[in-house]
């Protein structure tokens, strides 16, 4: 097994981790939030699954980026759930219980949307030629087992054993997240030439801000709470980068891909905690 076959192993193991954690956090009654927020949900799921991609393909032809560029652009805007923005919700003093709904319906549905999407971008920029494939029920079956499983699993061990739920939950959690944190530096490090791209950068930084401005426009303008949307907003602007990786590496095995996830790492968290400063300092979490 080579190296980037074991990193790529640890970055599921703690993609897991996060999963089961978040899951332990969530209770089925959670997901009545679709009846009574259906407008702040409606608007983060398809922020994220739908618009997010669209968008990223829109600016991989406006900016006529390489094919190769224009898929690992879309492979990251197709991977929901980033973990993190729940914790960057709450410093955005959002509703925090909306952003955690939210990302365990988009990872829960990503096992469906994400070979849909790849796929889909594969076909539009690569075209039949391309060596890259993505067969869609292997890789569902996998994106399966890495989050929707352990998302059930955490709310499972929540219902029926809650002591052993929230004495692994913070364990699982910051080991998780560790773990995908330290994985995904190696793999930058390792292919530290893919960070040369200044068309990748512009494309991550445009698609980041685009869609966390829009969002916010959007969720001011359907009625939203302020905390409403600061959740979507924080939601949209956080997409989940050791999905991609998996996706990329363990999937396509296609490291050519990479140079968006790469500056989406820490463009996210820029932009994410930038956001969480502007609102704090500038605007009333208690603005109707």
């Amino acid at each position: 097994m080579d190296i980037g076959a074991v990193i790529t192993t640890i970055a599921i193991a703690g993609l897991i981790g996060v999963m089961i954690a978040m899951g332990s956090t969530l209770q089925v009654t959670d997901f009545r939030r679709v009846l009574t927020q259906p407008r702040a949900l409606l608007l983060g799921v398809a922020g994220q699954i739908l618009l997010l991609p669209a968008v990223a393909a829109s600016i991989a032809i406006i900016l006529d980026l390489s094919p190769a560029l224009s898929v690992g652009l879309v492979v990251i805007s197709a991977c929901p759930g980033g973990a993190p923005s729940n914790a960057v919700c709450a410093i955005s003093k959002g509703d925090v219980a909306l952003s955690v709904t939210l990302t365990a319906i988009s990872s829960l549905a990503a096992f469906l949307t994400v070979p849909l999407l790849v796929g889909a971008a594969i076909d539009q920029f690569l075209g039949e030629d391309t060596r890259l494939q993505l067969p869609f029920w292997s890789t569902a079956a996998r994106i399966f087992l890495t989050t929707f499983l352990p998302v059930v699993t955490g709310m499972a061990l929540a219902r029926w054993v809650p002591v052993v739920a929230e004495a692994i939950r913070r364990p699982l959690f910051i080991g998780g997240f560790s773990i995908v944190l330290i994985t995904s530096l190696l793999f930058m490090f390792s292919m530290i030439e893919l960070l040369t791209s200044i068309e990748a950068l512009l494309a991550v930084v445009m698609l980041n801000v685009l869609m966390m401005s829009l969002a916010f426009a959007l969720g001011r303008g359907l009625g939203l709470t302020e905390q409403e949307t600061r959740s979507v907003t924080v939601e949209v602007g956080m997409q989940n980068i050791s999905m991609a990786i998996v996706v990329i590496i363990g999937i396509l095995n296609a490291p050519e891909l990479l140079a968006p996830t790469f500056f989406y790492l820490p463009m996210a968290y820029v932009t994410g905690l930038g956001f969480a400063w502007l609102v704090r300092r500038y605007r009333s979490p208690v603005l109707a």
